[in-house]
């Protein structure tokens, strides 16, 4: 039996040993996992840190170098369109006239009195005749209308107390009409009333009306509707408008409001300047009483149409005058023709008939479309470039004239339209397309570098300042703070100063720093020390250079999709 329990003992002791050991080389397995996995990810993480600064550099790739320079940068808004005239005029001749020779043709210049068309004469001498017939016959409707003018007096119809005066001495009776909607009002049947929630009153229940400084007045329910009761009181005394307190005739409170006129009649007027007020406030005037005198009275619109009408034939009378001494359509200043619009077949005898569309050739328009985005950005008032391709690279200055806030939307895009005037050139043509570069923000003095040595990531901008031609790395990271942004070039706040170097890989589709529209004015000695894939560029100053040209977001915001962490 002791034998047994020894043998026992030992398979346990054993079993124990196998599990311990177990267990010991489970332990030495998940260890040495734990360490593998750890060097592997120290030299995954090592071989990903070098390979961002690899990733850089490529086969195709050109490493670039520049030096932290002072000069200007902006951002932009941009857009095109369509040249047009500015201040066109039509040209017509009266009805009647008969035009024989068209002797110019549309975007010819013209000089002022040049002969435009030659006309018939014996056409003009007809038109006059008629036109005379007709005037003579205008003039006796006018004489006709000319005793038809406003009184001097206003007065009042009807039997009434003065309520409120709006027209005071030397007034605009037009005016004061506008704003106020009458000159005076007059309360007609001796009652003000005031409205109170009391359903309990009932119609000719005696109440009374406390005034606001304290007076007491007799007053009578007109009516309850709906909960609504209508208290009259009488209009000697109390003003409109003012706040008054109903009490039952023992004194308790039932309601408040404020008095308006229960039966009211507004007293107006046409024409004229307030002269004199003959009435007061509170006052009671009686039917033909004098409320006010007028003085520069008009007459009534009848007569004032007809004089117009006059006035417009006898300028139609002098153009035939003219035509007729001239035999001819002179132009009226020099400039040139926009369009001819004459067309002997559409000539009417009772119609003026439309010659020319001519222009004064002092300045053109620019309509271009802005994005959503960027509209805010525009101001009117703000300077443009525009550049005209059939003319050349040649850059106007323009301003910003007019901003179109109503939405155009197609296809989910939301655009706005901004006018651009500049001054016209004798070979701006209208229809020529333009190209317009609004500056909307800049720093003239400002710490630059290209835009592709700038690294961004959502919290940080940094840059390189070296580069290992062996290992192929960047290095000398930077933390930088930016200001401005375009497509070319950064502005650079804090963390560079002048002269500084940094290194970068030039983007693909640059190929070096292009000439041309925009411009980075005032640059102080250039970018010295730049080279690239077009070879060393330091030195020069960049008076015609892509600095300027927009960002994409026109607005001053740093550019995305630059994170090469």
């Amino acid at each position: 039996m002791e034998q047994r329990d020894i043998r026992d003992d030992a398979l346990f002791e054993a079993i124990k040993k196998r599990k311990r050991k177990k267990r010991r080389k489970i332990i030495r397995t998940v260890v040495f996992l734990v360490l593998l996995l750890a060097l592997g990810l120290t030299i995954g993480v090592r071989y990903l840190q070098r390979q961002v600064k690899k990733n850089l550099v490529d086969d195709k790739s050109e490493i670039s170098t520049a030096v932290v320079s002072v000069g200007s940068i902006s951002t932009q808004v941009s857009g095109s369109g369509t040249l047009l005239n500015v201040d066109e005029e039509s040209l017509t001749v009266p009805a009647g006239v008969t035009i024989d020779e068209v002797l110019v043709s549309a975007n010819e210049p013209i000089l002022e009195g040049q002969v435009l068309a030659r006309v018939n004469t014996v056409s003009v001498l007809n038109a006059m005749d008629a036109l005379q017939t007709e005037m003579s016959t205008l003039d006796n409707k006018i004489y006709e209308a000319s005793a038809d003018t406003v009184d001097n007096y206003i007065t009042s119809g009807v039997e009434g107390r003065v309520k409120k005066i709006y027209a005071h001495t030397e007034d605009d009776v037009v005016r004061c009409m506008a704003e106020n909607g009458a000159l005076a009002v007059l309360s007609l049947d001796g009652y003000l009333v005031v409205r109170i929630p009391a359903p309990n009153l009932t119609a000719g229940t005696a109440v009374k009306v406390r005034l606001e400084d304290g007076t007491e007045l007799d007053g009578i329910v007109e009516e309850n509707s709906n909960g609504i009761a209508a208290v009259l009181v009488s209009d000697d005394g109390p003003e409109i408008d003012e706040m008054v307190t109903v009490l039952s005739e023992e004194g308790q409170m039932i309601g408040t409001g404020n008095l308006t006129i229960h039966s009211s009649m507004r007293i107006s007027g046409i024409s004229g300047t307030i002269s004199v007020v003959y009435i007061e406030e509170n006052q009671r005037v009686y039917s033909g009483s004098s409320l006010f005198g007028l003085a520069d009275l008009s007459y009534y619109a009848k007569y004032q149409t007809l004089l117009d009408e006059r006035s417009e034939m006898e300028e139609t009378l002098l153009e035939l005058m003219s035509l007729y001494q001239n035999g001819a359509v002179l132009a009226p200043y020099s400039g040139s023709v926009s369009s001819v619009d004459y067309d002997e077949n559409s000539v009417t005898d009772g119609e003026e008939t439309a010659m020319f569309t001519i222009s004064p050739d002092r300045s053109m328009q620019v309509t271009m479309n802005v994005d959503e985005s960027n509209i805010l950005s525009l101001e009117v008032g703000q300077s443009a470039q525009i550049t005209v391709s059939s003319i050349g690279d040649a850059v106007f200055p323009g301003t910003v004239t007019e901003i179109n806030k109503t939405a155009n939307s197609s296809s989910g895009v939301t655009l706005y339209a901004a006018v651009i005037t500049l001054n016209k050139m004798p070979e701006m043509l209208p229809g020529m397309s333009a190209k317009v570069v609004v500056r909307i923000q800049g720093v003239d003095r400002a710490l630059l570098i290209p835009i592709d040595a700038l690294n961004q990531t959502s919290s940080s901008s940094y840059v390189y300042t070296s580069y290992d031609e062996e290992t192929k790395e960047f290095g000398g990271l930077i933390p930088v703070t930016v200001g401005i942004t375009n497509s070319n070039y950064a502005e650079i706040t804090s963390g560079l100063q002048e002269g500084d170097t940094v290194c970068y890989t030039q983007k693909q589709s640059t190929t070096g720093f292009q000439t041309g529209f925009g411009g980075m004015p005032n640059m102080a000695g250039g970018i010295p020390g730049m080279n690239g894939a077009n070879g060393n560029m330091g030195g020069g100053n960049y008076g015609s250079n892509g600095g300027n040209r927009p960002s994409g977001n026109g607005n001053g915001e740093r550019p995305t999709g630059r994170d090469r962490n």
